[in-house]
């Protein structure tokens, strides 16, 4: 390893002890290494983000814009920020972009091989397709209840920096998630009831004789 690659490994090491405010800092200062750092410990939580929020869309591709987005707007903006919030805040614009696609259900497949293969595929059947609907329920959220929820479970902002990431208060963050927390009970209702109809008239009628050739 030469002097160069061994001072950029100790930067390197040394901007994984920085706070967020000292990365942006750095980065404004003209370290592009501090945006490296931001890569690292936001991209896979970014990921998780944009793919529950815009199912259908290459999160991936989704989420190199967002920092490609970020890189140029910290360079050229001073003012304090939380980064956290922020980055999220851009993930929630950039997802708004595609969100009004058709979002197609997951597609997986059982797995029913290797160390899975003593399950019982009805049990794996009803497992994928309780998942495809809860998916299902979250993308038909309004926008604002759905980004709200997402980055609430997966973030683990504070109501306030939720707040911040979405341009809104926290009262309105509280109500957004209380609504759509009834809402996704709602449809899971909904659905139960749908399905406990369907039997109903699927089954014969009480007392109702077998016909007869």
């Amino acid at each position: 390893m030469n002097d160069v690659s061994r001072s950029r490994l100790t930067r390197l090491v040394g901007l994984r002890r920085c706070s967020d405010a000292d990365l942006v800092a750095a980065l404004r200062a003209g370290d592009d290494q501090a945006m490296t750092e931001i890569d690292r410990r936001y991209r896979d939580r970014l990921l998780a983000y944009v793919r529950r929020m815009s199912a259908g869309a290459d999160a991936e591709d989704v989420v190199q814009d967002v920092l490609a987005r970020a890189y140029v707007a910290l360079r050229a903006d001073d003012r304090p920020m939380a980064l956290r919030a922020w980055l999220y805040r851009v993930a929630h614009n950039r997802c708004l972009d595609v969100l009004r696609r058709p979002a197609p259900l997951l597609t997986d497949e059982p797995d029913v091989g290797g160390a899975r293969a003593g399950r019982d595929l009805g049990e794996q059947v009803a497992g994928r397709e309780r998942l495809r609907q809860v998916v299902a329920d979250i993308q038909r959220l309004p926008d604002q209840q759905r980004s709200a929820l997402i980055i609430r479970e997966l973030g683990g902002l504070s109501y306030e920096e939720l707040a911040d990431a979405l341009d809104t208060t926290v009262p309105a963050i509280k109500s957004l998630l209380v609504r759509a927390r009834m809402n996704l009970a709602r449809a899971a209702e909904e659905r139960a009831a749908a399905e406990r109809e369907a039997l109903e008239r699927a089954l014969p009628a009480s007392g109702a004789r077998p016909a007869t050739a």
